[in-house]
């Protein structure tokens, strides 16, 4: 059993292998071997699930002697014909969830996920740690007779964060980029020292930090606070945003056996008045809209642009002709609604 102090020795080991795969491995199957090595179960298995398209594909389901539990396909009928599916996957909160954790232990011994599904295979509780990439969730389970013990669970919720990262890194370790630095990529070593900095990542630090040292070999400060803080806390997951005028530049954080990775990705923000312009309307119409949307009156409309309010009536009726609206209410809508959606969005340049 892991008993609490020996938490971090244990984790420190599990991530040390996390990171270091054998390119040759399937990652999924080896995470789940990795697990097995610390937390008890009697059945356990990965599965991926399309949440959008509802699909699920178990791949691997096997009792603790390591035979393949059988008729998958069957399981697999079950599990998604149950709304407590939908609940474990799309609203229970942090990367580990338990049965147990959804419903009381009568409650749940009541459902037929449970009776058509667990009691089947002679268990009670389920114990899954997950995560997602995009609609995609990878899910890691753990089944037993009884509900996972808290060292146990705290020791699940420290692994999964590092899951998505880890497959990353070994994605990159399989097609060999670790051996050459690629493009807009920062290396570091395991002890913290700058080992690359390929050109194109220097040209974008030189772009976004004008005011620093034009030394390559150097980083800006505040770019060494940021990794510095995602490395002590444990778990590297929070990404650097640095905006320029219309531009971004986003830094994410890879951990690889040989140390750090530092992966640099510029995008640009597309302008409301290019969003506008794409929908058909004129630069002069873009302006009068964008200020209508914010509650202006045409006279104060024509104070702001310097025009009259006749032709400021003149172009919202072009502005209601072309975004076929009936009143500058609806159209206003219709462009806060676009404008709502371009905040969420970068493009990659």
């Amino acid at each position: 059993m892991i008993k609490q102090q020996q938490t971090s020795e244990a984790l420190s080991n599990v991530l040390l292998q996390l990171y270091d795969m054998p390119k040759e491995a399937d990652f999924f199957e080896q995470v789940l071997h990795l697990m097995e090595g610390h937390v008890p179960f009697q059945v356990s298995g990965y599965s991926i699930i399309d949440i959008r398209a509802k699909e699920l594909d178990m791949k691997l389901l096997r009792n603790q002697g390591g035979s393949i539990v059988p008729n998958l396909s069957e399981l697999e009928k079950h599990v998604l014909s149950h709304p407590l599916r939908d609940v474990c996957y799309e609203n229970s909160k942090g990367p580990v969830v338990g049965t147990i954790d959804l419903l009381p232990e009568k409650e749940w011994k009541k459902t037929p996920l449970y009776n058509e599904v667990h009691k089947q295979l002679g268990l009670v509780h389920d114990t899954s740690m997950r995560f997602y990439r995009g609609f995609r969730c990878v899910s890691f389970a753990f089944c037993d007779t009884k509900p996972l013990a808290q060292n146990y669970y705290n020791f699940l919720n420290l692994i999964a964060p590092h899951l998505a990262p880890a497959r990353t890194t070994f994605k990159l370790q399989r097609k060999g980029l670790l051996d050459h630095l690629p493009e807009n990529v920062v290396m570091i070593s395991k002890n913290n020292h700058l080992k690359g900095l390929s050109p194109s990542a220097a040209a974008l630090f030189n772009k976004y930090y004008p005011t620093r040292k034009r030394d390559i070999q150097q980083l800006p400060d505040n770019v060494w606070r940021w990794f510095r803080h995602e490395t002590n806390k444990g778990v590297a997951g929070q990404p650097l945003v640095v905006r320029l005028a219309e531009s971004l530049l986003s830094l994410s954080l890879l951990r690889t056996p040989r140390g750090y990775l530092i992966v640099l990705n510029e995008s640009v923000v597309e302008g409301p008045r290019n969003m506008l312009l794409r929908m058909g309307l004129t630069k002069r119409e873009s302006d009068v809209i964008l200020w209508v949307s914010q509650g202006k009156q045409n006279a104060e409309v024509a104070n702001l642009l310097r025009i009259s309010a006749g032709t400021v009536r003149k172009h919202m009726e072009h502005i209601l002709s072309k975004l076929k609206c009936k009143t500058r209410g609806a159209a206003s809508e219709i462009v806060l609604r676009k404008l709502s959606e371009r905040s969420s969005k970068v493009f990659p340049l």
